[in-house]
């Protein structure tokens, strides 16, 4: 499971992106989303030189030129908007199983898949909200966000936690592992990836921003 997170502005989102996208789907049509599409275009060319994302072009140019509204163009769209109005898109490894076992095993255990009835854990990893833009929800079940008040809370969860702690007994339940001498692999698996899931949130919420997190 890859799970992306992208840092965003919460001025942007709720003052610009998440109303031209709500309005977009409501009407059927791109138009309030074009100015957006333009203001975002050096962000989109310094990404592609730095990324080389190759030469198929991105919506956010095809819009100010009046593209037309499809469904799929616009699902494609918030998934652009997001990623080249990110602040930061951090490369981070994360083990969302192995942690959710360690710090919410009741959770674990019963598989819970409905987002409002997350355990903190995961919902520092997918996600506290749905991505609704208007009536429209983008990605449900693989794409969900923090506010700035989900992160500041997160952000105190996660460094209240202390691997140091975490036993190979925590991780009795952990599905796909035949002993503890995997167990243990995974334990100092989450021991090492931990600190960086951590860092995030204490940097996303030093800086007032919202966290989206995408499964790919």
């Amino acid at each position: 499971m890859a799970v992306y997170y992208m840092l965003l502005d919460a001025e942007l989102f709720f003052g610009r992106l998440s109303p031209a996208l709500a309005a977009s789907w409501q009407t059927r049509s791109f138009d309030p989303c074009r100015a957006l599409c333009a203001e975002l275009a050096p962000a989109v060319r310094a990404f592609s030189e730095r990324f080389h994302t190759g030469p198929e072009e991105p919506l956010v140019y095809s819009v100010p030129r009046g593209l037309p509204f499809d469904r799929r163009f616009w699902q494609l769209l918030v998934g652009e908007l997001l990623l080249y109005g990110a602040t930061e898109i951090p490369e981070i490894q994360t083990a969302p199983e192995t942690l959710c076992s360690i710090l919410a095993p009741a959770s674990y255990r019963h598989e819970l898949r409905a987002r409002a009835r997350f355990a903190p854990i995961q919902q520092a990893h997918f996600g506290t909200r749905e991505l609704l833009f208007g009536a429209r929800c983008y990605r449900p079940e693989h794409a969900g966000y923090n506010d700035v008040s989900d992160v500041a809370r997160l952000s105190e969860y996660l460094a209240a936690q202390t691997p140091e702690r975490w036993t190979v007994a925590d991780l009795a339940e952990l599905r796909d592992v035949a002993d503890d001498e995997e167990r243990r692999e995974e334990l100092e698996i989450a021991r090492e990836w931990y600190p960086a899931l951590r860092a995030l949130y204490q940097r996303a919420s030093a800086c007032r921003h919202l966290i989206v997190a995408e499964i790919l």
